[in-house]
C-alpha cells in the first residue's frame, strides 16, 4: 500500500506538472514594420534566448511561435536597435496577435525626421556609465555545474551563443546610439558642424570602442571626438 501511494503520487505530481507546462505555453503571431517607414520588414530574427530558437519573419514581416509566457524575445537584424518584448505582464490567454516596430540605427535621407532635444552631457554620462549592462534575461542562468563537461556544455551550447551574440549587439547599438547623442550636443555647442545623414560614416571613421566612451572624461571623450572631426571634415570635404 505505501508504495502504490508513492506511484500515486508520483503520478499526480507528473500530471500536474504537464497540466501546467501546457498552460505556460502561448502561440503569438506578429508583424514587424520600421518604426519611420512604417513599413515591413523581412528578415528580421527573432531570437529567444531561453530555448535557444531562432526564427525570422517572412517577405511581408509576419512571424508566428510558441513560447513560455514568461520569456523575452529580442528582435535583431543589422541596420536596426535590438529590441524586446514579453507578453508576461498581458491579459493572460493561450494566443496574441502583436504588431511590433523597429527603429533604425539610421533614418535616411528620404525618411522623417523627430525633433528631439538634444540631451544634456550629465544625462549623456548617465547613459555612457550604462554602456555594457547586461539586460536580465540575457545574464548567465545559475546552475550547479557538477563536471567539466557540464560546464563546456554551458559555454558552448546555442543557448549560450546566442546569448553573447545579443548582448553585443546590444552593447554595439548603446555605443552608436551615445555617440550620436554626444554629436548632437557637440552640433548645437558650435564645437562641430556635422550633418545628420554622415553621422554613421564618421563614427566608423572614429572607430572609438565602448570602454573608451564609458571610462573616460567628457574632456577627454570631447577633445578626441573634435579632433577626429577635424580629420574628417578635411578627407571629406566638409571642412575647406
Amino acid at each position: 500500500m505505501r508504495i502504490a501511494g508513492r506511484v500515486s503520487f508520483f503520478l499526480f505530481l507528473l500530471s500536474t506538472c504537464q497540466a501546467f507546462s501546457q498552460t505556460d505555453t502561448v502561440r503569438i503571431k506578429g508583424s514587424i514594420a520600421d518604426s519611420y517607414t512604417k513599413r515591413a520588414v523581412p528578415g528580421i530574427s527573432i531570437i529567444n534566448p531561453k530555448s535557444s530558437l531562432t526564427i525570422a519573419t517572412d517577405s511581408k514581416g509576419f512571424f508566428e511561435t510558441i513560447i513560455h509566457r514568461t520569456d523575452t524575445l529580442f528582435l535583431f537584424l543589422p541596420g536596426y536597435h535590438t529590441t524586446k518584448f514579453s507578453v508576461a505582464d498581458s491579459v493572460k490567454k493561450d494566443n496574441y496577435v502583436l504588431h511590433l516596430t523597429i527603429e533604425p540605427l539610421s533614418t535616411g535621407l528620404s525618411q522623417g525626421v523627430v525633433i528631439k532635444a538634444p540631451k544634456t552631457l550629465e544625462q549623456i554620462e548617465e547613459d555612457r556609465k550604462k554602456i555594457g549592462l547586461t539586460p536580465k534575461e540575457l545574464e548567465r542562468p545559475e546552475m550547479m555545474i557538477t563536471s567539466p563537461i557540464s560546464a563546456l556544455y554551458e559555454m558552448f551550447s546555442g543557448r549560450a551563443q546566442e546569448r553573447e551574440k545579443l548582448k553585443g549587439q546590444m552593447k554595439e547599438d548603446e555605443r552608436r546610439r551615445i555617440f550620436k547623442e554626444l554629436l548632437n550636443y557637440y552640433n548645437e555647442n558650435g564645437l562641430i558642424d556635422l550633418p545628420e545623414k554622415n553621422y554613421e560614416e564618421f563614427i566608423d571613421f572614429c572607430n572609438l570602442p565602448s570602454d573608451f566612451l564609458k571610462y573616460n572624461t567628457d574632456y577627454e571623450i570631447t577633445k578626441t571626438i573634435v579632433a577626429q572631426y577635424n580629420k574628417f571634415g578635411r578627407q571629406s570635404g566638409l571642412i575647406k
